[in-house]
């Protein structure tokens, strides 16, 4: 699956839609974003340097997989699923259908077609089909950063979001998107795959500049990374690549600022190793800073 749109079309359109919703601005020429992202630690790099190369790093920061091919398969999926009708969303996008589950960061699925995605111990795994014996952690349900839902759009204007009409039908029925923007959100953190380099001072203060636009303050995401010894990470598949090529899992609560992200113990690796993203595709770190 690939997006029927050109990088260069993306790119206009993405930005029409960022100043729209005012996440970005204009001033005098140049580009300010709602969540301000540069400075005392950036130094020499401005507002305005920072926006655009992130800008055109979001188009190619996308590896799409495909969903259900028809509404009538992702109902067929989840009436035969383990978990209760009522918890799903569907998410149609770019002409392909995705099961979507979210409670909090601690009960998340995202189901496409041959591949899927589940949350467990602060991890971000993924499968075949979600194992049968996920089970509900209560907690609140943070509000999401919309962002990765604006950039999804630039890809397909026309996403929608559907949900169950009751507990007994097989019938859904379409939801504002607004009121449904997290699993949209979800859905581009499964499809977001990109690396920050955090090997250098100066990758670490750059990349957590930009990383600041799609977590809230406080991961340091970049310094985890440095006091891991990684060479780069990428925080949406919760993964960092280490001395010689080796690709790592690790954890992070996303909605906790006091539960430092962390690797995962090699006794954990061994019992998630079927689940785990080993990421077999060659890692490429050129659209991020070093």
């Amino acid at each position: 699956m690939s997006p029927d749109i050109m990088q260069e079309e993306y790119e206009i359109r993405l930005v029409q839609y960022l100043l729209a919703n005012r996440f970005l601005r204009q001033s005098n020429g140049k580009l300010v974003t709602s969540r301000t992202i540069a400075d005392d630690t950036i130094g020499f790099e401005t507002e305005d340097s920072l926006c655009r190369e992130w800008l055109l790093s979001i188009y190619e920061s996308y590896s799409f997989y495909e969903g259900f091919d028809t509404m009538e398969d992702c109902i067929h999926f989840i009436e035969s699923s383990y978990y209760d009708n009522h918890l799903y969303r569907i998410v149609q996008f770019s002409t392909m259908f995705y099961a979507i589950i979210y409670e909090n960061t601690q009960y998340q699925q995202v189901i496409g077609k041959e591949i899927a995605y589940f949350t467990r111990n602060n991890l971000f795994l993924c499968t075949k089909r979600p194992p049968s014996n996920l089970t509900f952690k209560e907690r609140i349900k943070m509000p999401p950063i919309p962002l990765i839902y604006y950039e999804l759009h630039a890809f397909d204007p026309h996403m929608k979001v559907f949900k169950l009409d009751s507990d007994t039908s097989d019938s859904f029925q379409e939801v504002p998107i607004l009121d449904a923007i997290e699993y949209a959100v979800l859905l581009g953190v499964t499809f977001k795959d990109i690396w920050y380099s955090c090997d250098t001072p100066h990758a670490i203060a750059h990349n957590r500049a930009i990383l600041n636009l799609y977590f809230n303050p406080g991961h340091n995401l970049t310094l985890f990374g440095k006091y891991s010894k990684a060479l780069a990470i990428n925080p949406f598949q919760r993964l960092v690549t280490l001395a010689k090529g080796r690709v790592a899992q690790f954890q992070m609560d996303a909605d906790d600022l006091r539960a430092q992200p962390r690797l995962l113990p090699y006794r954990d690796v061994r019992r998630y190793h079927e689940n785990i993203r080993t990421r077999p595709e060659n890692i490429e770190l050129e659209s991020v800073s070093d």
